[in-house]
């Protein structure tokens, strides 16, 4: 089967990221780090480290996002991202652990 591909080009979302031009919406993320310092780094890390094997799907809302699904502290998470070509930056709609199994490239991701 066919690797799916992102619709956000996964080089432009991790140069964004380390230029520092990122900005993650706290209502899906905070509540799972102790500051908004530390959910910040995380994401950069985060961004850093990802790869297309990652890659999960893709969510149409008011703005189209990308989904990963990745391994971190012993359990899946997610990020969903889009880049904002207005600024320009990365913005991280959800940085989460999963709440539900979720089938990447590499293959399916447990909570």
């Amino acid at each position: 089967m066919k690797a799916k591909k992102p619709f956000w080009p996964l080089d432009r979302a991790k140069a964004h990221a380390a230029q520092g031009a990122i900005y993650v919406m706290r209502g899906r993320a905070r509540q799972f780090f102790t500051s908004d310092v530390e959910m910040y780094e995380a994401a950069v890390a985060t961004m850093a480290s990802l790869t297309v094997r990652e890659y999960s799907d893709r969510s149409d809302q008011t703005d189209v996002c990308d989904i990963y699904g990745f391994m971190r502290a012993g359990g899946g998470w997610m990020i969903k991202i889009y880049i904002d070509e207005k600024v320009p930056e990365l913005t991280v709609v959800s940085f989460h652990p999963l709440e539900r199994p979720l089938k990447t490239n590499k293959g399916w991701l447990k909570p």
